[in-house]
């Protein structure tokens, strides 16, 4: 059994943010209703492309959810909604600050639906302040964020990854769990805010903008110094030697116990001021050897060390393969497909999706019915277009 077994998540979210919260809270036992528009969730056009709306986005962020085809824009759509809100537990959503209560869906008309709803509400700026209304895209909040990182010359380089669309999912789907266990002991539902905004400021404060936790004047970092991955013979290595006695091991490993004696590289602050150095010292012996080479000697010498793969080599990764990690099932639409299992293990016990990414509106019906509907009624949703299963 998983944790979140029984509960019923609305899903009204799209693109990466919301789509990844929901789909943790599937990967922790959650029924996800995914309700899409006729011309789907964007995430279906994100990424590698498998087939028509099967992207590799859509296929990790949506597997294991159903399906719902709605169309909000029309009344029909919006009563539908209504009630399948009535009797889920929890309702998640990423439109802009307004867009909710303009469909006659704000807070207090869900509430009056169903008082033990947890609604939470995912934005790119927070739901009141200037940029409340303002499109969120990750690589603008990785702008404002200060999550771009500048080199060497101020230029700002964004990261090549939804880096902030994550964080926010994580945070979002922590804090719906979160609400979910405070409503079982306090019997009602609540509204959850996220702004992605301060979600990616606060994740880079421990390390990205530790210079302004105080009111001094801070050492230049050296994250982006140290950090750096070294060449080997065929490919690179990262290596961290915070320690004396991962500085000495690193140095036997190389072959330059000479460095041991050099004051340059005494401790760990000093060595840091001289790293640049140290790095022309070590990098030509480990040029020397092959990858395979320099891990093992690392390795053996106690020094934490890992080889900078590419996505094509964690397929061989031996810890990944172990666990069976990536896993491939076939996919009607997709043919073989592979993605990770979920991170977290409960009781020892890793469950896999109970299905994969689902088609545009491939539950439409079955869901329709389980939460009422007649038939004449899903029939007619249907035919005036309210309710959908393939895009127009």
């Amino acid at each position: 059994m998983r944790p979140l077994d029984g509960l019923t998540i609305i899903d009204l979210t799209s693109v990466v943010a919301g789509p990844f919260a929901t789909q943790l809270l599937a990967q922790q036992g959650a029924r996800v209703i995914k309700v899409e528009p006729p011309e789907g969730d964007r995430a279906r056009m994100l990424g590698v492309i498998g087939a028509p709306q099967f992207s590799s986005a859509h296929a990790f962020l949506n597997s294991g959810k159903e399906s719902v085809g709605l169309d909000l824009g029309k009344d029909g759509g919006v009563a539908m909604l209504r009630q399948l809100a009535g009797s889920a537990d929890a309702l998640v959503h990423n439109f802009r600050p307004g867009v909710m209560d303009r469909l006659g869906l704000g807070v207090a008309v869900l509430h009056a639906l169903n008082p033990r709803l947890v609604i939470a509400r995912i934005s790119g700026f927070g739901q009141d302040g200037p940029c409340r209304g303002e499109r969120a895209y990750d690589p603008i909040l990785q702008a404002e964020s200060g999550m771009a990182m500048r080199d060497d010359n101020g230029v700002p380089h964004l990261l090549p990854q939804y880096i902030c669309d994550k964080i926010a999912g994580l945070y979002a789907a922590q804090a719906v769990s979160a609400a979910l266990f405070e409503r079982a002991r306090s019997g009602h539902g609540s509204v959850v805010d996220l702004s992605m905004l301060e979600a990616a400021v606060a994740f880079g404060w421990v390390d990205v903008h530790a210079r302004e936790t105080f009111q001094v004047t801070p050492p230049p970092s050296m994250l982006a110094t140290v950090y750096r991955p070294w060449a080997t013979r065929d490919g690179w290595v990262v290596i961290v030697m915070l320690s004396q006695a991962e500085f000495e091991g690193w140095a036997h490993a190389l072959a330059l116990p000479a460095l041991l004696d050099d004051p340059r590289f005494c401790d760990m602050p000093t060595r840091f001021r001289h790293w640049d150095a140290l790095r022309e010292l070590g990098g030509e012996a480990l040029a020397a050897l092959s990858t395979d080479e320099a891990v093992a000697r690392l390795q053996a010498a106690g020094v934490p060390c890992g080889i900078a793969r590419t996505s094509a080599q964690l397929r061989s990764h031996a810890q990944l393969a172990a666990d069976q990690f990536l896993a491939t099932h076939h996919h009607a639409s997709t043919g073989p497909t592979t993605l990770p299992l979920p991170v977290a293990r409960f009781n020892h016990t890793r469950r896999p999706p109970p299905g994969p990414a689902p088609a545009l509106g491939e539950h439409t019906r079955t869901v329709l019915t389980h939460f009422g509907f007649t038939q004449p009624q899903i029939d007619a949703a249907f035919a005036n277009g309210t309710a959908h299963t393939i895009p127009r």
